[in-house]
């Protein structure tokens, strides 16, 4: 097979055009830094051919990251670690692609089905209530036996959503209950009252924010056409900074919480970067789990990432089993079956060790990975809404 022109012998220099390092006639890349070893000048034809050459290259290492991670659980770690590492995409790079990209794809489904996911409302018009949850939009009567009575058929449709429904019908079947709930209990208790300024004045810091943010949020709801200073004013509260600054973000806050696609604008952006922050906390737990084992924290990390990886990956057949059959059979198979076995066979694989130690350290990752999710999710949830409104 003929060389390409710039790598001709002709085209050689003595040293390095990058590093200067001094080379010879025959070599044809620079030993010290890798650079292509010629002098010939960049044509359109050279600058294509390497284009390609590199895109080929980085092509074929992304495709044998993949099918290794798919079908091979803690090989691709393993190969990674002892140092094979020119075959293989680098995994920190690689999982925040393929996580940004689903969720970017996620996104993008969630908003070409806007009759699924809109924004649920209820209003008044003369003795009749019209509620309108993406499919739903029911007339009734705006007595609370009434709403009890069509509450109790929701239900019935939730049951059944709940057993042969898509996800996100069941997800706009819940919220479209919630909604009545809300409203029936408001129409059946009426919110005569809110925390006073006086109330407010008498508690401390963090009692006093969330009845604050609590009582002005329900507030709006009642009275979604009223500026922050005439409902500081109806309350009888202080019209100061504070007070105008909480209200607009309590009414913030309810916006988006009734608007599932603003909820999701706000948190699918930013659960690559929460992963990839939530990865060295579990990789801590692995090293505290094989610390007799001679693999050190960085090893572990990787471990997590390749992981990481593997269930993103699940995600992409989950999302497209999802949008073509509208089934969620892959994503129930996965969560009971093929996640935890493929963890089980990842741990064996890359720390080698026995079937019962392997089970038992997969019990207690599984245990204390549950209590570090909840925990840090839900901080990460509450920041992430509070910084966005």
């Amino acid at each position: 097979m003929s060389l390409p022109v710039r790598l001709l012998p002709e085209y050689r220099s003595e040293k390095c055009l990058n590093c200067d390092t001094p080379l010879e006639k025959a070599d044809k890349y620079c030993h010290q830094c890798g650079q292509i070893n010629s002098k010939k000048r960049l044509s359109l034809f050279d600058f294509f051919s390497e284009f390609l050459s590199n895109f080929i290259s980085y092509d074929n290492r992304i495709w044998r990251t993949i099918s290794g991670i798919l079908i091979r659980p803690g090989k691709v770690t393993q190969e990674y670690c002892a140092g094979r590492r020119t075959r293989y995409a680098n995994p920190f790079r690689f999982f925040l692609t393929v996580s940004i990209v689903f969720f970017l794809l996620l996104q993008f489904s969630i908003k070409m089905a806007p009759e699924t996911m809109a924004p649920i409302q209820i209003s008044e018009d003369n003795n009749e209530n019209t509620a309108e949850a993406g499919l739903f939009q029911l007339k009734i009567d705006s007595t609370v036996q009434n709403k009890q009575d069509l509450l109790r058929q929701m239900k019935e449709i939730q049951d059944s959503i709940s057993k042969n429904g898509s996800p996100i019908q069941k997800f706009v079947t819940d919220k479209a209950i919630e909604e009545f709930e809300k409203d029936t209990t408001s129409l059946k208790l009426g919110r005569d009252s809110y925390t006073s300024q006086a109330e407010l004045d008498s508690m401390s810091f963090i009692p006093r924010y969330i009845n604050q943010i609590e009582s002005y949020a329900n507030f709006y709801d009642d009275h979604r056409n009223t500026t922050a200073t005439e409902a500081l004013e109806q309350l009888g509260h202080r019209k100061d900074n504070s007070n105008v600054f909480r209200y607009r973000k309590a009414s913030k806050l309810q916006d988006v919480f009734s608007n599932p696609i603003t909820l999701s604008d706000i948190l699918l952006p930013k659960i690559p970067l929460f992963l990839f922050f939530f990865a060295p906390a579990l990789s801590l737990i692995f090293w505290l789990l094989y610390a007799r084992r001679n693999f050190t924290y960085m090893e572990h990390m990787v471990f997590n990432f390749h992981l990481f990886t593997f269930i993103f990956l699940s995600f992409y057949f989950m999302l497209a089993e999802f949008a073509f059959f509208e089934s969620n059979i892959l994503a129930s198979i996965f969560f009971t079956l093929i996640g935890p076995f493929y963890l089980y066979k990842a741990m064996r694989n890359f720390y080698k060790q026995g079937r019962f130690k392997t089970i038992l350290k997969f019990l207690m990752i599984n245990f204390v990975f549950l209590i570090l999710i909840l925990a840090s999710s839900s901080l990460f949830v509450i920041v992430s809404i509070f910084l966005s409104v």
